[in-house]
């Protein structure tokens, strides 16, 4: 955004520094200004003065814009209903201050700049601040904040620089058009990210995968996007804070906005997506096979929303083996959660053998007799999980509890005694992994 150079009448006209400038009588007189050395120092002195006392308020008031938006966004919230019991979301507000702060920020610059790229300098936030639309944020609420917190900024321009200063006009001139550029980016942004949203809820996908895993065919027309050896993924998702809140409002759109950026990120991150069908604590995705890292997809997924992500996965033969697939990923993502592989994928080859421990026979109810005296003692179930994943390693099974590895030693013994199965013993020692297996069940 390039700005005109800007003519105020009667007052002195300011540009950036080291422009010329000059007063409307030195425009109007011609020749005049060479005939009165003197005089032309004089002014030039003083615009001078003035343009450099100018730049200083407003490098004062770039100092002040963090604590500038967080009284903009407490304005906000003292003046909205919205939020007037539940107080508003942490996160929310956090986003909120940062927003107002960078708006502050670049009408600021924009006093001082002559070229300045506007919708540039603001695309992270007005991206961010589509979340809002999905939160149900009605359009004129979202712009009454952007509007506080340029009124907080022209009360400060006066404050500052003062009304008697020639170079306030100016001032208020150049960021009320920064702030117009601002406000048809922001709405153009929310506008589309609302149809978006909308086209998005119309898409029936949890039906339609449903349908295919109870054996039914495709029911769409055009089989061409149909995958030839499609790959079920099922999702288990973590909680995030929020999810856990008394408050029902916060508890729906902090899963709103989770799934949100959960849905964003597989799109960006994983190509080959047919029927995508996501929850905020689980999920369901059938696909082209993958050419993406499944494991480095459930890092990503966890660093954009928060959540861990496990992901279990079963590779079909067709869409008719799509039932036997999905009950095959079912159990994986069962068994993965609880043996602890979670925050990663797995396939059944990766899950066999805790797999296989975990199901029922006539004999497990004689080898959880067994270890009975277990069922009590968590931190002994715990100890054991962990030394069995750690490959029986006592030191690295006390970093992974966060205890002495002397700690793991008693707990070791004090199975032995209260068991008589002894660690140490090959067939004790499967015994208490098929009985952990089991309790942990």
């Amino acid at each position: 955004m390039h700005w005109p150079h800007p003519a105020v009448a009667g007052q002195l006209s300011y540009g950036a520094p080291g422009r010329d400038i000059s007063t409307d009588a030195d425009r109007t007189s011609g020749g005049s200004r060479a005939a009165r050395p003197g005089t032309e120092r004089q002014t030039q002195n003083m615009i001078t003065a003035t343009t450099s006392t100018l730049a200083g308020h407003i490098t004062e008031l770039r100092t002040r814009v963090p604590h500038l938006a967080r009284a903009a966004i407490d304005r906000y919230i003292e003046g909205t209903v919205r939020y007037a019991e539940t107080g508003i979301p942490g996160y929310l507000h956090r986003e909120s201050v940062h927003t107002i702060q960078t708006l502050l920020s670049v009408c600021l610059r924009s006093v001082l700049e002559d070229s300045l790229d506007v919708p540039g300098s603001l695309r992270e936030i007005i991206e961010r601040g589509t979340e809002r639309v999905a939160e149900g944020l009605p359009l004129r609420e979202y712009m009454r904040c952007w509007q506080i917190g340029f009124d907080v900024l022209a009360e400060e321009l006066h404050t500052t620089i003062g009304a008697g200063h020639p170079g306030l006009r100016l001032a208020l001139t150049r960021t009320r058009q920064t702030y117009d550029c601002i406000l048809r980016e922001v709405i153009s942004a929310y506008e589309l990210h609302a149809m978006d949203l909308l086209a998005a809820q119309g898409d029936d996908h949890a039906r339609v995968i449903d349908a295919l895993l109870r054996g039914e065919q495709w029911p769409g027309e055009d089989r061409g996007q149909v995958p030839a050896h499609p790959v079920i993924a099922l999702l288990h998702l973590g909680e995030i804070p929020g999810e856990n809140s008394a408050d029902p409002q916060i508890r729906a759109t902090t899963a709103k906005r989770k799934v949100r950026l959960l849905r964003a990120a597989l799109a960006r991150t994983l190509p080959g997506q047919w029927l995508t069908d996501l929850h905020p604590r689980h999920g369901r995705l059938v696909m082209h096979p993958p050419a993406t890292d499944l494991d480095a997809l459930a890092a990503e997924l966890e660093q954009v929303s928060g959540a861990t992500v496990t992901i279990a996965v079963e590779n079909a033969t067709g869409v008719d083996d799509l039932p036997r697939a999905a009950a095959t990923a079912a159990e994986v993502l069962d068994t993965a959660l609880r043996c602890g592989r979670t925050g990663k994928s797995s396939r059944m080859t990766d899950v066999a053998l805790e797999h296989h421990l975990a199901h029922t026979s006539s004999s497990l109810p004689v080898l959880l007799e067994r270890c009975r005296a277990l069922r009590d003692r968590p931190e002994l179930i715990a100890t054991l999980q962990a030394y069995l994943a750690h490959n029986l390693d006592r030191r690295s099974t006390a970093h992974a509890l966060f205890v002495h590895p002397n700690t793991v030693d008693n707990r070791l013994t004090r199975v032995h005694e209260l068991t008589g199965l002894d660690v140490r013993i090959t067939t004790d020692l499967l015994t208490l992994a098929v009985a952990t297996h089991a309790l942990n069940g």
